[in-house]
């Protein structure tokens, strides 16, 4: 991703402004949508509706207001701009030091039987976090990004400028993510938060 040049001055660190020195652990979730209006519908455990990226922050909330994200290290940010020009993740890097973790929540349009993706996990101590945490979960892992519908987001512009960043994906089908209305399993909103927890619990304790 090219940076333009307003954004070429958003350093990392220059806001970082914390009392804990250790790594924190940022999830990053864009709340914007392109849609002028938003609906879905729910049939069993299948929703269909406007997901992008309401789908990502339903999961977030979901794993905030389960209790178990009790962590000094780890912040949420409900960013804005990822529709245009990702301005919302800038601003956010400026927070962020070099060996901080950063795990982007996102929809995907990888087809898959799997409840979630794991994608742009390029460094192996990266997939071997993510395998330690996730184990026993239903999740594909990818190095780059398979995503036919799109494959720039906001983790782009952390590994920009830092190493422990991956994209956590809500798999949704039935067409483009971007334009209108698609199709997610509600399990799979359920995994996300649940991996979302156990990401935070191992790095709470092992990072």
């Amino acid at each position: 991703m090219n940076e333009p040049e307003k954004k070429a001055h958003y350093p990392l660190g220059v806001n970082a402004k914390r009392d804990d020195p250790r790594p924190h652990l940022v999830i990053s979730c864009h709340a914007d949508t392109g849609f002028r209006t938003h609906r879905l519908v729910r049939e069993g455990e299948t929703l269909t509706g406007h997901l992008d990226n309401f789908a990502g922050v339903h999961a977030v909330m979901n794993a905030y207001f389960s209790g178990r994200m009790n962590s000094e290290r780890v912040r949420i940010e409900l960013t804005y701009g990822e529709e245009t020009d990702m301005m919302g993740a800038f601003e956010v890097r400026r927070t962020l030091m070099s060996d901080d973790m950063v795990v982007v929540v996102d929809v995907t349009g990888i087809e898959t039987d799997r409840d979630i993706t794991i994608e742009k996990c390029r460094l192996p101590k990266m997939q071997a976090f993510v395998h330690r945490a996730l184990e026993g979960m239903s999740y594909a892992l990818f190095e780059d990004c398979p995503d036919p519908i799109a494959d720039e987001d906001e983790s782009d512009v952390y590994s920009k400028r830092m190493e422990n960043v991956f994209f956590l994906g809500i798999p949704c089908t039935g067409g483009d993510y971007n334009e209108g209305v698609v199709t997610c399993r509600e399990a799979s909103i359920r995994a996300a938060s649940e991996a979302m927890l156990r990401i935070i619990e191992l790095f709470t304790h092992d990072w």
